[in-house]
């Protein structure tokens, strides 16, 4: 893949992660604005994941969504679907775990906090992805400076945080919005987010890692 090529397949991921982030917030009219950006992102970059994207463009109330959203990763009662890693990689099952410590300890490794506006957990599915979305953004400000060493290690860097954290949960966490969801909008983002969170990490181990070495050698010569 050549270097341009790369750096707007890169742009795509990158978009992919933003847009599925913004969908774990409490919904509002303005979701459904998005998923067509998200439906043409995943086109390219994971077509398995696509069609969960058309389908989640489904009409449906937005007062629906909101319960639906309360009652899986909110409460008040039982949380069906907990949006947070230290959940399902921690021993003990709770919020704030040793691998939120972990996360947190990723995020600051590479010069990010988490911002004083939000409110939740650093292990949150919405702070995850964002912070892939946010690994990738360096990776191709690296790639513009010809910068292939670095931008090797921000996309090792993703490749790592989504076999020990993201990659690693994201599998029964969908599990459980599957199981627990009464609209489809939210059945099929965990399909989505499942099928693409897997994939891309394949995608990175199998194929993206060799082109970005490729495009170096290919400088050099």
């Amino acid at each position: 893949m050549k270097e341009k090529q790369l750096m707007i397949y890169e742009g795509i991921r990158e978009k992919a992660y933003q847009l599925i982030a913004r969908c774990y917030v409490l919904p509002e009219a303005e979701i459904f604005e998005q998923l067509p950006d998200l439906q043409d992102a995943l086109n390219s970059v994971c077509p398995d994941a696509a069609e969960f994207a058309t389908l989640m463009q489904a009409e449906t109330p937005i007062d629906e969504l909101e319960i639906d959203y309360t009652r899986l990763f909110v409460g008040p009662y039982k949380v069906l679907a907990p949006p947070y890693g230290s959940i399902y990689l921690d021993t003990a099952r709770t919020v704030m775990g040793p691998s939120t410590a972990d996360v947190r300890d990723r995020y600051l490794s590479v010069g990010l906090d988490i911002s004083e506006n939000f409110k939740d957990a650093p292990d949150h599915i919405k702070a995850e992805l964002e912070f892939m979305y946010y690994l990738i953004f360096r990776q191709i400000e690296a790639l513009k400076e010809s910068d292939f060493e670095s931008a090797l290690a921000y996309l090792e860097t993703q490749r790592v945080f989504l076999e020990d954290h993201l990659g690693a949960w994201v599998a029964e966490f969908a599990a459980n919005i599957e199981k627990n969801a009464e609209t489809e909008f939210y059945k099929n983002l965990a399909l989505l987010t499942r099928i693409f969170v897997h994939g891309d990490f394949k995608n990175i181990t199998e194929v993206s890692i060799a082109n970005l070495n490729a495009s170096s050698t290919d400088l050099e010569r």
